[in-house]
């Protein structure tokens, strides 16, 4: 739990940084960098940190109430990203079984069922979207 604390204040302290180096530069290839570094290094970070925080938030063995609605609202961003990468890997899915079987459209490239990153992102969708709001025990091996 303090591990998880600490990442997320550690992302904090990065998004101020961030923050004050963008309010005070004047230059803009300084704000694109920093822009960048937000985008591609700062915000993935700050997802993980979120979702490890929620998963520690419900793996606690005795949580006060507040802890226990901290846990369930941390795993709403992990819920929406399990249910919008199942969406995406059922579009892609029916996408291409509809130009397979049905008609080919003019936009599409694939072959005869080549379904791609289609089911994987429906599968890897549904484990997050379970896993959001599963309260995870402690393994005993005592």
């Amino acid at each position: 739990m303090n591990a998880a604390i600490t990442k997320l204040l550690a992302i904090v302290a990065f998004l101020t940084v961030l923050a004050g180096a963008i309010g005070s530069t004047t230059h803009e290839g300084w704000l694109t960098t920093w822009f960048l570094l937000f985008i591609f290094v700062g915000l993935p970070v700050l997802i993980l940190a979120w979702i490890d925080l929620g998963s520690a938030l419900r793996s606690l063995e005795h949580p006060t109430h507040l802890q226990r609605m901290l846990g369930v609202l941390f795993g709403v961003p992990q819920a929406v990203l399990g249910i919008t990468s199942v969406f995406i890997g059922l579009s892609i899915i029916g996408w291409v079984l509809y130009n397979s079987l049905v008609e080919t459209q003019q936009q599409y490239s694939g072959g005869f069922l080549t379904l791609g990153v289609g089911p994987a992102l429906a599968i890897f969708g549904i484990y997050w979207a379970r896993a959001a709001f599963k309260r995870e025990g402690k393994a005993e091996n005592d």
